[in-house]
């Protein structure tokens, strides 16, 4: 009976070693029983957004209300490519305007899991000087900048962009 006891102790050691030396996330969790999809799929706020450093949270909650839906559509079958909307009010000149946007992106879990997205305007007039979701404007998204997630829970998703000289995260929490 103790052998037993001591084998199925070393067994469930050897798991949660083995699970915690796994984590695909550089900032955690190192061991979740939800699928990395499951804990993508959500709605988001940004918490916190910085650019080369700088905090610049304080910016985007002066400027943007705005919420991240990522979700499976329910006539998909599963896989590893969400819809995103990103909808709520971007301030214009002091003047708050409604926006929306959606589209299918896609996820690679590997080494890293990353997602890209992307923000699309057909009139920047609309919002002047506002062109930081997700930190700038591209005509398609064939060129969407894709983000390294760096942190996800069930409540919490850290996302990292390199681009060129900039470097950007950004926070977001459901």
């Amino acid at each position: 009976m103790k052998t037993k006891l001591i084998r199925n102790i070393f067994i469930l050691s050897l798991i949660l070693f083995t699970g915690f030396g796994c984590s695909r996330f550089e900032d955690g969790p190192d061991l979740s029983f939800c699928s990395v999809m499951n804990r993508i799929y959500g709605t988001y706020r940004v918490e916190y957004i910085s650019k080369n450093g700088v905090d610049m949270t304080d910016y985007w909650n002066t400027y943007y209300d705005l919420e991240f839906k990522i979700y499976r559509k329910t006539d998909e079958p599963k896989g590893l490519s969400p819809a995103v909307e990103v909808y709520g009010l971007i301030d214009s000149c002091g003047a708050w305007k409604r926006y929306g946007i959606g589209y299918w992106s896609f996820v690679s879990i590997e080494d890293h899991v990353t997602i890209g997205m992307y923000n699309y305007m057909i009139d920047t007039s609309f919002y002047p000087g506002r062109f930081l979701y997700p930190i700038f404007i591209i005509a398609d998204q064939n060129n969407a900048p894709v983000f390294t997630i760096t942190r996800l829970t069930n409540k919490e998703m850290w996302l990292y962009l390199e681009d060129g000289n900039n470097v950007f995260i950004i926070k977001l929490k459901e």
